[in-house]
């Protein structure tokens, strides 16, 4: 709930900003109606009643601004500390030191589509900076919902990331459970027996029992699933019970050339002419040693079912 309370004071905190300032309709970072749309790159919206725009940059790093139609002869500016060309329809800025001043350009196309105050700042090399701003004539309502929009994933980028970071101590920490939890388990037992029961359905599809680990008070049944059905053999379920029907099944996985990804449910898929390698946890193993199991393995809705009742032994 923490996550969702951030995200919505983010987007209501946003809205009250652009609101207090909508005759202006600015945006940070950008200006007007800020739009990133590739590293360095940026799309600037400018309303009728004009606007402003905010461009951070690199030292010794050119930064083209364009505008879509031919710009006042003369643009003026407020620092020394930039170098400024200008051309038709656009201007070439480059800041000629690191200690250089933000600086203010006033421009104008001269259509009167597009009137700007644009202010350069240096940033450093570990901050993002433009390379290309496109200036882009807007309606206010655009304008207005694009602006809103820079100031919410400005406001919520931060969130984004803390939950990312976030996740990933998670992730690590839920790694480091479950490793000593194998570790814990290997302590206390682990030990391989070999395995010789098989058996088969009617379609040709045979299961060989390989071998048993043990792990724990836990215990991984391995076996092979050979294929000489003409179709896939597509395993749904894996069930492992003992001689009076406890269910002693953990969860299964198959290794094999064909995985039915849109199946979900499915464990795998064994292709016609194949052999499938799987494998089934075991729990609470110890209730069961020196007593008979029995293994199924079936496709969807029960068909192509194979029962290994023989051979399942653990001790």
């Amino acid at each position: 709930m923490t996550t969702f309370i951030k995200l919505a004071l983010a987007c209501a905190v946003a809205l009250l900003a652009t609101t207090d300032g909508a005759t202006a309709q600015p945006a940070p970072p950008g200006g007007t109606a800020h739009k990133t749309t590739a590293k360095g790159e940026s799309t600037v919206l400018v309303p009728p009643q004009g606007g402003t725009a905010d461009i951070p940059a690199h030292i010794n790093t050119n930064v083209l601004l364009t505008f879509p139609s031919a710009i006042a002869p003369k643009v003026i500016g407020s620092s020394r500390d930039w170098d400024v060309k200008e051309f038709t329809d656009g201007l070439l800025v480059r800041a000629n030191s690191a200690s250089a001043a933000p600086a203010t350009l006033a421009v104008a196309t001269r259509d009167g589509q597009i009137k700007v105050n644009i202010t350069l700042r240096v940033v450093p090399a570990t901050s993002e900076g433009m390379t290309l701003v496109r200036f882009s004539a807007a309606s206010a309502e655009d304008a207005f919902r694009a602006a809103v929009e820079a100031e919410v994933e400005k406001r919520v980028a931060p969130i984004r990331a803390e939950l990312a970071a976030s996740k990933k101590a998670l992730d690590a920490k839920v790694r480091d459970r479950a490793d000593r939890m194998v570790a814990g388990k290997l302590l206390r037992r682990l030990e391989t027996v070999k395995l010789k029961g098989r058996a088969r359905n009617d379609d040709n599809v045979i299961i060989h029992l390989t071998r048993a680990v043990f792990l724990g008070q836990d215990a991984y049944l391995l076996f092979d699933i050979q294929n000489r059905s003409g179709g896939a053999y597509r395993v749904a379920k894996v069930t492992v019970r003992g001689p009076r029907g406890s269910d002693h099944t953990g969860p299964a996985s198959l290794a094999s050339s064909t995985i039915d990804t849109a199946e979900e449910s499915l464990v795998g898929v064994v292709p016609a002419g194949t052999t499938g390698a799987a494998v089934v946890v075991l729990r609470q193993v110890d209730l069961v040693l020196g007593q008979s199991l029995k293994l199924t393995v079936e496709e969807p809705d029960g068909r192509g079912r194979i029962v290994v009742d023989r051979g399942i032994v653990l001790r």
